[in-house]
């Protein structure tokens, strides 16, 4: 799609310019979902490879990953999901999401250290169909030179320690996934009913996906209107931890993001775009709080007198 995250795309492009594949770029549409018939439909002759994401890190947006993954199984075309912002948040179980061939994990959006991530590669998928990795790739495909850890395929010795506080995480998330799903969804709508409460609904618009089927139960990406975002967060960073963009690289530059500009999301709203996310553990005290801080900051800045 045209909203992957950085780590998927700035690889895509760096391969673009160097020659070695084209890339097709399936648009979202206003909700940030992609249509599983235009990925498909995107789909050609010669494509090798179909990536895209379970979940967007910015709008929560969930992505049609398992009918794309279906068709790409039955036509012999490899399928990667990046599934690192959905992890503790909604299943990424194999089969609920269509037998992807390849599946991006990452630790610390589930409560792991960070620095930890996996990626699971469904068994002799990189030689079925014809396929053949390059001489060099080795028979396991091998992804970092060097060493022979992890059966051969990336070099360097393994964090134990980060690698077990991974799987242990995962353990907890799994058995508290459906209490938790319920949770945030409960308190994500809390925070969007505060913030229009105090700011009036015409002036409070979330990005994303209106059907909590189709986005993260935990995630809030929500435009203030005639607000600029980086200066309110600048403001409230010692009270609420929230960020513009996505956390993982936001750069307070003021700028719309990638994202909402895919999204089409009107201006006055995506410079004041917030990005904020509940957790398990999020009470309904610390909404009622963070929503407070936020508007009482987004009132004084409409208020203030223009320069």
């Amino acid at each position: 799609s045209n909203v992957e995250h950085p780590a998927v795309e700035a690889c895509l492009k760096k391969l673009e310019e160097e020659g070695l594949v084209d890339v097709t770029y399936v648009p979202v549409g206003k909700d940030g979902r992609v249509l599983a018939s235009d990925m498909i439909s995107a789909i050609g002759q010669n494509t090798v490879l179909v990536t895209l994401m379970l979940a967007n890190n910015e709008s929560g947006a969930l992505q049609p990953v398992k009918e794309v993954a279906e068709h790409c199984r039955q036509n012999g075309v490899l399928f990667h999901t990046d599934a690192a912002q959905a992890c503790g948040k909604v299943s990424v179980n194999i089969d609920d999401l269509g037998g992807p061939d390849m599946v991006t994990l990452v630790g610390h959006k589930l409560g792991a250290p960070k620095g930890v991530a996996a990626l699971y590669v469904r068994p002799n998928c990189l030689t079925e169909n014809g396929r053949q990795l390059p001489q060099s790739y080795g028979k396991g495909g091998i992804m970092l030179t060097g060493g022979g850890q992890e059966g051969g395929r990336r070099a360097g010795t393994e964090n134990v320690p980060y690698i077990a506080g991974f799987g242990r995480s995962a353990e907890l998330a799994l058995a508290n996934l459906e209490s938790n799903m319920d949770h945030m969804e409960r308190m994500r709508s809390r925070l969007l009913s505060k913030l229009q409460s105090h700011l009036g609904e015409d002036n409070v618009r979330p990005n994303g996906p209106s059907d909590p089927n189709y986005r993260l139960p935990n995630t809030l990406s929500v435009g203030l209107k005639n607000v600029q975002s980086g200066l309110l967060l600048s403001n409230i960073s010692n009270e609420v931890a929230a960020s513009a963009s996505a956390a993982c690289h936001s750069g307070g530059s003021g700028s719309i993001s990638a994202v909402l500009r895919a999204m089409n999301v009107p201006v006055e709203f995506a410079m004041g775009t917030l990005r904020l996310s509940v957790g398990p553990s999020t009470t309904s005290d610390d909404i009622d709080r963070a929503a407070s801080i936020i508007a009482k900051e987004a009132k004084q800045q409409l208020m203030a007198p223009s320069k």
